[in-house]
């Protein structure tokens, strides 16, 4: 009761700080922040968050850890649940510090079995003994063998082991507190550099080739230094899709103007014809995430540009870093989304006529689309096929920080 009375005031302090107050207001505000960004400092928050309390002592045991980070990553969460790679960055620190604890356990099992070796040898030996004793006996009928001796230091010794098995809260050592920081200051690193590492991966390089028509849409930090960097080398043409009602094109055709690229912008009822008019289309997306069944959440508006890629065989390249990875599952559009305001569609002075009551306006914001409409996704650990993708996150993720 202590124990929890002393976490409860811990987290209750933890709120109060200006810079987790800054963190949440960022998020509610969501403009402030994109995917990289918001996965960068919230890794960071929780680093600079576990160091201190560790430093001070208030942090002892392993449960009180993943306590911690748990309960926050929940708030985090809950301020903007379709900002995927907050969570997924906060599991990934669960992660580490699970891993750290199994380690840990290792190493104590490892104790452990040498303990039980060396008893069944004193056991092999204390037979051997007796046996030679017991030969002795009959042969002189000189030495009679204690046997209470003997069976007491086993019974000592099975003690101990049965002890030593015993399921206790481990205190965190200075080697746990030591791995768990310099893992995550690894993580806050990868995080920083994500955009760079994929787009130095030379078989990503590759995936545009001279006289290519790449179609894309909305600002992708990731998409936009591909191309930049495949602009020195080769010649190739960019179709940016509008992507209405919110017109995400303008600040990724904008970046695309100042690299002085061939770019034209089009409509979402020209996408159709542009893949019939055009061979050597490829289609570069986004993510907003990447789940475990190897779908695809991102904007309004790539379920259509699929489709129509589908169609007329054109591959689909989906461009994101590994804190895109969530392990989660959907399988139909309305299961992870946000629904907009129809102001967007209809304008906010548009007046209505007659009873509308019964009417229903549905503006999703996200797109779900489902892995057999991708071809590949390129991110900062290679190609990735969208059927094998489950594979990679038993190495991010334990499987009771799916939903937290």
């Amino acid at each position: 009761m202590e124990n929890s009375n002393k976490i409860g005031k811990i987290l209750k302090d933890i709120e109060d700080i200006d810079i987790i107050k800054e963190l949440k207001r960022k998020l509610r505000r969501k403009k402030d922040l994109n995917s990289t960004c918001a996965s960068e400092q919230v890794a960071q928050l929780f680093y600079d968050l576990i160091q201190d309390l560790l430093q001070k002592g208030d942090i002892t045991t392993q449960s009180h850890l993943l306590s911690l980070v748990e309960y926050l990553g929940k708030v985090f969460i809950s301020l903007d649940p379709v900002q995927f790679c907050i969570g997924n960055t906060i599991k990934k620190i669960l992660h580490i510090i699970r891993e750290e604890i199994n380690e840990s356990k290792k190493d104590k099992k490892l104790n452990l079995k040498e303990q039980k070796e060396l008893i069944i040898k004193a056991k092999n030996n204390i037979k051997k003994l007796k046996d030679f004793e017991i030969f002795k006996t009959n042969k002189n009928n000189e030495i009679n063998v204690e046997k209470s001796d003997s069976n007491s230091d086993l019974n000592s010794s099975e003690k101990l082991i049965y002890i030593n098995n015993a399921e206790l809260d481990v205190p965190l050592t200075e080697s746990n507190k030591s791995q768990i920081l310099d893992q995550i200051s690894i993580l806050i690193s990868e995080i920083h550099s994500i955009s760079e590492t994929i787009t130095e991966k030379k078989e990503i390089k590759d995936l545009i080739k001279d006289d290519d028509i790449i179609l894309t849409t909305n600002y992708s930090e990731q998409i936009l230094k591909i191309l930049n960097e495949n602009k020195k080398t080769k010649k190739f043409k960019v179709f940016v899709c509008e992507s209405a009602p919110k017109l995400r094109e303008k600040s990724m055709a904008e970046e695309l103007a100042k690299r002085k690229m061939d770019i034209t912008i089009i409509s979402d009822d020209d996408i159709y014809s542009v893949m019939r008019q055009f061979t050597k289309v490829k289609v570069f997306l986004g993510a907003k995430a990447i789940l475990v069944n190897g779908g695809l959440i991102t904007y309004g508006g790539a379920y259509n540009i699929c489709l129509s890629a589908s169609l007329f065989s054109n591959p689909v390249i989906i461009v994101g870093g590994t804190t895109k990875l969530t392990p989660m599952y959907s399988f139909k559009h309305e299961l992870y989304n946000e629904y907009l305001s129809p102001d967007l569609i209809f304008g906010k002075n548009m007046e209505y006529k007659g009873d509308i009551s019964n009417i229903q306006f549905n503006n999703p914001s996200l797109d779900y689309v489902p892995p057999n409409l991708i071809s590949m996704y390129a991110t900062d650990i290679g190609i990735l096929n969208p059927k094998f993708l489950y594979k990679h996150f038993n190495d991010m993720y334990d499987l009771e920080d799916y939903e937290i």
